[in-house]
């Protein structure tokens, strides 16, 4: 590997958190995006949750947590940076025309119709693949309550996205 150096002098193989970035943005992103309801917001808080990977890169390169990390890292600002919002997120203009997407803006419009701690429950469980005693952790509540969160999630989910004939 060529390492090059970075302003806090430490070397990085610029290839391994190349890889480490391409393979974990897509789900990071998804993540806060169902999160929020916002595209950009997503970006910007995945994009910054990469540079604080960045910037401790020599820790996190050999964990088998990283990507973990990141994802928590992006939830987290995601969440601080909702704080302040009075409106409810929703889905994007660009993202509601009709066609074989439109399931999945019907996801993100039920999923922004959750109180934030169950979509926070599903976002972090089903998309970020973590275990219920590591959303518990990442929450700061029990196991005890994330399962009541994506019980509560899933029976809003299932009544919002019921196919009525």
């Amino acid at each position: 590997y060529r390492t090059v150096e970075i302003s806090v002098g430490a070397p990085v193989a610029p290839a391994d958190f190349a890889g480490f970035y391409r393979g974990e943005l897509p789900r990071v992103f998804r993540a806060a995006y169902l999160l929020t309801g916002d595209r950009q917001l997503a970006m910007d808080v995945a994009q910054e949750a990469f540079e604080r990977a960045f910037a401790r890169w020599r820790r996190l390169s050999g964990e088998a947590w990283s990507g973990g990390w990141v994802m928590t890292t992006a939830l987290n600002l995601a969440r601080r940076r909702l704080r302040g919002r009075r409106e409810v997120v929703g889905p994007d203009p660009d993202t509601t025309a009709s066609g074989p997407d439109e399931s999945r803006v019907d996801l993100v419009r039920a999923l922004a119709a959750l109180p934030f701690r169950q979509r926070q429950a599903l976002v972090l469980h089903y998309v970020g693949d973590l275990d219920t005693a590591a959303v518990a952790e990442v929450m700061r509540v029990s196991e005890g309550t994330v399962k009541a969160h994506l019980a509560q999630g899933r029976a809003a989910l299932r009544r919002k996205l019921e196919v009525r004939s």
